[in-house]
């Protein structure tokens, strides 16, 4: 198979980021020679290497769809997704992934880095495939809870909560009390507050007292 009919074969089946094991079904050949054809295709610039057995079309790459498909269940979060729905100031040039499985960083993908947080199978909730892609990202309100999951204020841009709020607070309040954390309970409720949602700062802050999980 010519390098642009491998191209145009995985752009017609929507299928920017592809496997070594997606590439030997469409090859029909054994793993060594797809190796190869894989590594002419790179050196062609037709597609680039995301780690091993992980690759995209350098012509439709999108740095979230590769994100997404390193592990699975896996889905973009933090300040990665606040920025995909224009929630944010930041420009990260990291992709943050969060999953039930450890997975090492990876560096200058497409010259952006990919992060991956482990997080609990209770806590993975909250995110969606979106329609136009395979995109899986988290909710803009469980993106700010993340944030908060794993103490990442730093990257917090809260704009989106400011009047009329661009996020669903009521969405935000019940996707905090399902994590059972106490420092999201207690970091959400300061930023209900801060942001002039008084009464369902209390609410929140008083199910804290209630609640013995988390830390």
């Amino acid at each position: 198979m010519q390098t642009n009919e491998f191209v145009r074969f995985l752009i017609e089946r929507h299928m920017p980021v592809f496997t070594l094991n997606d590439a030997e079904k469409i090859l029909r050949k054994s793993r060594p020679y797809s190796i190869l054809y894989l590594h002419r295709c790179m050196n062609k610039g037709f597609i680039g290497r995301v780690e091993r057995g992980l690759y995209y079309l350098k012509q439709r790459y999108n740095e979230y769809e590769i994100a997404s498909h390193v592990v699975s269940p896996s889905y973009v979060s933090m300040v990665s997704a606040l920025a995909y729905y224009g929630l944010t100031t930041q420009i990260p040039r990291v992709v943050y992934v969060v999953s039930t499985k450890r997975h090492s960083k990876i560096r200058g993908v497409a010259g952006f880095d990919i992060v991956f947080k482990k997080i609990k199978k209770d806590m993975l909730f909250g995110y969606r495939k979106e329609a136009d892609g395979n995109i899986f990202i988290a909710e803009p309100e469980k993106a700010l809870i993340d944030i908060y999951y794993f103490s990442d204020i730093n990257d917090l841009d809260p704009s989106a909560l400011e009047r009329p709020a661009r996020m669903d607070i009521n969405r935000l309040m019940f996707y905090a009390m399902k994590s059972k954390k106490r420092s999201v309970l207690v970091g959400i409720a300061a930023l209900l507050k801060e942001y002039g949602y008084t009464e369902r700062a209390k609410k929140l802050a008083a199910s804290v007292k209630v609640n013995k999980a988390g830390a």
